[in-house]
């Protein structure tokens, strides 16, 4: 409008310098255009609908096991085993690299990162997930991880820093930028205020250690929030437990949903004489959910327990809980089983359950079963081995579900509507489904003296369609 205007003056300009009658037949003409409505047009951009290429899916996992020095003159700390890992989800096997970790002494196998790229210009699909089974002066146990896509936000629901338990915040960085990364850590007197946590720099291809002691010293119960900025990382608890000179277990932290007002935690194993702790402490064997409403209200919680197949005994309970406040509700109503924890929620939440397995002669175990991730779509689900591995699915939904899976132990599993249920795994490798029809799913492990599992993330790289407006 405003050129139109410009446009005009300049023009009537012109007219004037065509001498007095112009000057007149000019005045007449400005006096119009400051008195009538110019005439306008508006152009309508067309929409158009574009689905951006597929870029490359990248997984990064956490490696060995790492242990602290004991001498309490060296922060030192050491790499302990190599892992079992598996990767895959597409016909050409995934690329992979090693992850440097400057902080580690070690002589063992780094951490690796895998990725797979567009093929065809179809979404690319990866799955990778490790195991490794450990029995050390500081360390005992197996533990099992899935190896999670970087981020730059993500719920890590574990750990402790109490006496008897170390939890480590391991950092990956598979990707070639820099990425500057905040730890934000609860516990069960809210927010810890330790700086350390802030503007950690993970370098490209790098994995970079952060002992939690540091952020929040004898917290009993903790959850840790891990952001970026820059590059993204993807980020895993390490937490071991020791009493006296007796290593307790061992495991893996990986993330969690995000904040969300429902939580399903699919797979719990409760082992016969697992619930037998006095209190809901880390070192007890009583099974427990962990939970913080993410915000400033505090959260009215329904949580149910429900066993796998329909069988076996449940619990139901309501519970309020305070924000920004790490929580534990002790699931001391249930017997020996496999069970699905639901939690329905007034307000966002991060949760997941931890179990406990104890055995004469093997020792003692214990798992973090994080709150999953509703898979649509293409799925991949990795398989490293591992004792008495079982791939659990829960299906929400009101139909029931037919998941076609291809791979090892592959084959059709019917899931019937508002049901969980397992089946055993035989082989290690990659399983894929062409569609995964909104089921969440889980891997894991149970032996004697031996208790893991993690939940399936959805894979492949986010391609949806967008609508754009040419010019």
């Amino acid at each position: 409008m405003q050129s139109d205007r410009r446009t005009f003056f300049t023009r009537a300009g012109l007219r004037v310098g065509a001498g007095i009658a112009g000057v007149a037949a000019s005045a007449v003409v400005v006096v119009g255009a400051l008195t009538l409505p110019l005439p306008s047009a508006h152009a309508q951009p067309a929409p158009q609908r574009v689905t951006p290429v597929p870029a490359t899916v990248t997984a990064a996992c956490p490696g060995p096991l790492y242990s602290l020095s004991s001498d309490s003159t060296s922060s030192q700390i050491s790499a302990v085993g190599t892992p079992t890992v598996v990767a895959g989800g597409q016909a050409k096997a995934p690329g992979k690299g090693p992850l440097n970790a400057p902080d580690v002494r070690t002589n063992g196998t780094p951490a690796r990162a895998f990725d797979s790229p567009a093929v065809d210009g179809k979404e690319p699909l990866l799955a990778a997930a490790q195991s490794l089974s450990t029995d050390t002066a500081d360390l005992h146990g197996f533990a099992a991880a899935n190896c999670s896509q970087p981020d730059f936000d993500q719920w890590l629901v574990g750990g402790a820093t109490s006496l008897g338990a170390t939890t480590l915040v391991v950092l990956s960085n598979p990707g070639d930028v820099a990425a500057t990364v905040d730890i934000d850590t609860y516990f069960e007197q809210g927010a810890a205020a330790a700086a350390g946590g802030r503007g950690v720099l993970v370098q490209p291809h790098t994995q970079h250690v952060v002992p939690l002691a540091g952020l929040a010293p004898n917290a009993t119960a903790t959850i840790v929030h891990v952001t970026s900025t820059g590059g993204t990382v993807s980020a895993e608890l390490q937490q071991s437990l020791i009493s006296g000179v007796t290593p307790q277990g061992v495991d893996w932290v990986g993330p969690t949903a995000s904040p969300a007002k429902k939580a399903v935690v699919p797979g719990v194993e409760v082992l016969p004489g697992a619930a037998t702790g006095a209190s809901d402490s880390d070192d007890a064997g009583l099974p427990a959910l962990r939970i913080m409403p993410v915000g400033d209200k505090d959260a009215k919680l329904s949580i149910g327990v429900t066993p796998e197949g329909g069988s076996g005994s449940g619990q139901a309970m309501s519970v309020t809980v305070s924000h920004g406040i790490v929580s534990e509700v002790p699931l001391d109503k249930v017997g020996a089983g496999t069970y699905t924890v639901t939690v329905d929620s007034d307000e966002p939440v991060v949760a997941a359950v931890r179990s406990t397995t104890s055995d004469a002669s093997a020792g003692t175990d214990f798992a973090w079963y994080a709150a999953a991730r509703q898979l649509k779509g293409p799925a991949a689900i990795a398989l490293p081995s591992g004792p008495g591995a079982r791939l659990h699915l829960v299906n929400p939904s009101s139909s029931a579900v037919t998941l076609k899976l291809a791979g090892p132990a592959g084959g059709s599993v019917s899931v019937p509507a508002g049901a969980a249920l397992s089946n055993a795994v035989g082989a290690s490798g990659v399983l894929t489904t062409a569609d995964a029809q909104g089921l969440y799913m889980a891997v894991g492990y149970s032996g004697a003296g031996a208790l893991a599992g993690y939940v399936v993330y959805p894979t492949g790289a986010s391609a949806s369609a967008l609508t754009v407006y040419k010019r």
